[in-house]
């Protein structure tokens, strides 16, 4: 009878212990519950040593009353206390990992020298160009180039030729869309299925950083 008693304080004891313990960071229904399962059974195990060992101690294997029961909650609530800090050390250095800032995969433009970042804008804005234009988006096509164009204005390296090729190219596409991909000029006439085509190439030497290639390109907008 005894040792249900101690089993019974000890559960009441760890229980306490997992609900009053504060918690360093938001838990869910599972982890809660995991929690007091832990905590009931830290303090089920802690009554049932204390009892014994107070019963042991004191040469009484028959013994009752509050000393019995004072010493079981005792041992229920030093072992689930016990228990708790160390599974609430544990849960907060696994909090550390979690949060830790992942290393960037690309520089943003803060982090880079200004020609750098101008380039990237334009192969960015050229390449969702390109798919929606494939897409039969017309009215999209040079939506980013004002704020595009107005980045490569301040950037004077020695390589802005590049960009400056690129920014006409852009506007090129953009009144060829504006003038309803009417050919005025058949000699140096792109059609209208190979805009996109063109930009992904001249999106492509923006990012190896390399002059344009395309002879089509450079004929007419270098």
């Amino acid at each position: 009878m005894d040792a249900l008693l101690w089993i019974l304080i000890g559960i009441g004891a760890g229980l306490i212990v997992a609900t009053l313990a504060p918690e360093s960071h938001p838990h869910s229904r599972s982890d809660s519950a995991r929690r007091r399962i832990r905590g009931a059974a830290a303090g089920m195990v802690g009554a049932l040593v204390a009892g014994f060992v107070f019963v042991t101690v004191t040469s009484q294997p028959d013994a009752k009353g509050l000393e019995v029961v004072a010493a079981s909650l005792a041992g229920a609530l030093w072992v689930a206390a016990i228990v708790e800090a160390y599974g609430a050390r544990r849960r907060k250095g696994e909090t550390s990992e979690v949060i830790a800032v992942p290393p960037r995969v690309s520089p943003d433009a803060i982090d880079m020298p200004a020609y750098d970042a101008a380039r990237q804008a334009l192969v960015a804005g050229l390449i969702e160009d390109a798919q929606a234009h494939d897409a039969g988006r017309y009215a999209e096509i040079g939506r980013l180039l004002p704020a595009i164009r107005q980045r490569v204005a301040r950037e004077d390296s020695s390589r802005n030729h590049r960009l400056q090729l690129a920014l006409r190219f852009w506007r090129g596409w953009t009144d060829a869309r504006n003038q309803h991909w009417r050919v005025t000029d058949v000699e140096q006439s792109i059609a209208i299925a190979d805009w996109p085509r063109l930009a992904r190439a001249l999106a492509s030497d923006l990012a190896l950083d390399r002059d344009i290639t395309d002879p089509v390109i450079r004929a007419r907008f270098a």
